[in-house]
């Protein structure tokens, strides 16, 4: 009996010692998931597409606000050195855009915003092609998406490309008139400074019809509001 009695306590012991273990086991294990485990969610989640792109694009855009800043500094610049050298810094701002935005695109490929801003930074370092090549997949992800219609405006522009440039704008009037206005003033500096030419003169001419035009309805706009 005595022997029994050993045997069933020796079992009992051995029993509460492996139950403890276990415990003490799955309380590590829980507390390693709850604060490495939330950690480790946490670390998944803030290494997600959405934000792992959401980060790359907010820099992207840091950088491009840097070199609107250069760009402002070197139009107040008179010495025509120092004036270039900020020009530099800008386009450095902006090719550092370019990796930033590129990588959002391949954290997370649907973002119609960071393919815009793509578009804006090649823009700015004369890579047109390419420029409008990527505007053109935001509005493939995003066909109301009027800041890259207004953005790819300006690229045909810079390649000549004027009958999509009036196109866009007609689309930018009907739609999204602030954006359009701001492509106007792109189209009018760009006439002010093209040679005179048969295209840029019939170009020029569409401009100013269009502009008298957009301030007749303007003026229509505001005398009808007045009647109310």
């Amino acid at each position: 009996m005595k022997v029994v009695r050993f045997v069933l306590a020796l079992v009992v012991a051995l029993g509460l010692v492996f139950s403890t273990s276990l415990a003490t086991a799955a309380g590590g294990g829980g507390g390693g998931d709850f604060g490495g485990g939330s950690g480790g969610s946490g670390q998944s989640a803030s290494r997600s597409p959405e934000r792992v792109a959401k980060r790359y694009y907010q820099a992207g855009l840091r950088h491009k606000a840097k070199a609107w800043k250069l760009e402002e500094k070197a139009a107040k610049e008179e010495d025509a050195e120092d004036r270039e050298a900020l020009l530099a810094k800008a386009r450095k701002s902006y090719e550092k855009a370019i990796g930033a935005q590129s990588a959002a695109m391949k954290a997370l490929p649907s973002s119609y915003e960071a393919a815009n801003e793509l578009g804006y930074a090649l823009r700015k370092t004369g890579q047109y092609e390419k420029a409008i090549a990527s505007y053109n997949r935001a509005l493939e992800l995003n066909d109301v998406y009027f800041p890259a219609v207004e953005y790819r405006a300006e690229a045909y522009l810079a390649t000549g490309q004027l009958e999509k440039a009036k196109h866009s704008y007609m689309t930018l009037f009907r739609n999204d008139r602030k954006l359009a206005d701001q492509l106007m003033t792109a189209m009018d500096d760009w006439v002010e400074k093209q040679p005179p030419g048969d295209a840029t003169k019939s170009f020029a001419e569409w401009v100013k019809e269009r502009q008298a035009l957009a301030d007749v309805g303007d003026d229509l706009s505001q005398n009808n509001t007045h009647r109310w």
